[in-house]
């Protein structure tokens, strides 16, 4: 079984064992539904948020790593070089690189660019993206870009800036104007807006 969304589109499915999972934008998700009972995996591109049954486990595959679960909720990001996984509620075990990371409730394990982030903390009970808004804490700007295209159809343009500035806000998912203005703003960065695309300045 796969489920792929589109740009802008997000969607929420049951597993086999009454978990849930709510998929981002732009992401893909598959698992084998007549092997279930006996491998328990579900392979992910981009972004999902999970609510695991009590007592149900099962590993979550994704190219960076394996992150494996114990009745609870977790929110898994993979995309390009950017991994990074947010505990809500439980235990989720985050294996990378042959190396086992326990996260507790409030945990986050991210690695951007091959660099390891440690010790980071998220106090909110779910991630923004369920509630239409995508934040992002001290992240380079091309991924909040990328994180951009695939909540808006339109391809961002930004040969003449420097990308690997940091960013930390949040942008809507609802209004493109006040969304480019909460990225530009903080910034110091112009855009202008055709019918495809976006330039930055």
């Amino acid at each position: 079984t796969t489920i792929q969304t589109e740009i802008a589109q997000k969607t929420e499915l049951s597993l086999p064992d009454s978990s849930v999972v709510v998929l981002n934008a732009n992401s893909t998700l598959s698992y084998n539904e007549k092997k279930w009972k006996t491998s328990r995996q579900i392979e992910l591109r981009g972004e999902a948020f999970f609510k695991v049954a009590k007592g149900k486990t099962f590993d979550v595959i994704t190219s960076d790593g394996i992150v494996s679960v114990l009745g609870t909720q977790f929110n898994v990001k993979q995309r390009d070089s950017y991994f990074e996984v947010i505990c809500y509620e439980g235990r989720v075990a985050v294996t990378h690189n042959n190396k086992t990371t326990t996260l507790e409730p409030g945990q986050v394990f991210k690695k951007i660019d091959g660099k390891l982030f440690a010790n980071e903390r998220k106090d909110t009970a779910q991630p923004s993206w369920l509630r239409g808004e995508s934040s992002f804490e001290a992240v380079p700007l091309k991924y909040v870009i990328s994180e951009f295209e695939n909540q808006y159809n339109k391809k961002i343009t930004s040969d003449n800036v420097d990308t690997s500035r940091l960013f930390t806000g949040s942008f809507t998912h609802k209004n493109l104007d006040l969304a480019l203005q909460s990225v530009t703003i903080p910034l110091n960065l112009g855009y202008r807006i055709s019918e495809k695309s976006i330039l930055l300045t």
